[in-house]
Parts: structure tokens; C-alpha cells; sequence
């Protein structure tokens, strides 16, 4: 069975933030170090047994990258707030007045 995966969304305090984002990120190191690629002879690689170090490899390496993009994201997000708050607000546009008449010439 493949593991299927959702988004969700949650709010957190912004103090809190780092120690999230360390916590993911650390749960992709984890699974990383889980990733075993063993060296193999000309005699054992073409095996079953092969066949399931490699996939328990890539599905370690799946779960790696989802959870390392997942990190991405948030730093970005959160990169893009911080430089959002040391921009000058943006002057609203002009009104545009109610009463054009389209016909004059």
C-alpha cells in the first residue's frame, strides 16, 4: 500500500515558528539517515533482495523531499513576510469616478 499523503493547515504563534520548522526538518534528517544503499557485487545485484533495498530506498528518499519541500515552503512564506514588513505600504489607487459618460466626445 502506497502512503498517500494531504495538506493541512494550522496556525502557531510566531515565537513558536522556529522550533517547528527545526522539528520537521528534523524528522527529514532522520528519515534520510534511514536510506540505505548498500554497495553490491555483480553477484548480488540482480536479486529480489535488490529489488527491496531500492525501493525502501526511494520511498525513504519520497518521504525526504516531501517533508524538506514542506520546510521550504514555510521558510519562504515566512522569508516573504519578514521582507513584506520592512517595505512602505503601497498608496491605494485613485478611485475611479462613477459618473464617465462613455459617450463623450
Amino acid at each position: 500500500m502506497s502512503q498517500q499523503r494531504i495538506n493541512i493547515q494550522y496556525s502557531i504563534n510566531l515565537e513558536e515558528l522556529p522550533n517547528e520548522v527545526e522539528r520537521l526538518y528534523s524528522q527529514a534528517v532522520t528519515k534520510s539517515g534511514e536510506t540505505q544503499l548498500p554497495k553490491l557485487g555483480n553477484e548480488d545485484i540482480l536479486t529480489s533482495s535488490t529489488i527491496k533495498i531500492i525501493d525502501q530506498a526511494r520511498k525513504n528518499l519520497a518521504q525526504t523531499d516531501a517533508v524538506l519541500s514542506d520546510v521550504q515552503s514555510i521558510i519562504s512564506s515566512y522569508v516573504e513576510y519578514e521582507l513584506s514588513l520592512s517595505q512602505p505600504p503601497e498608496e491605494p489607487a485613485p478611485p475611479i469616478p462613477e459618473n464617465l459618460d462613455e459617450n463623450a466626445d
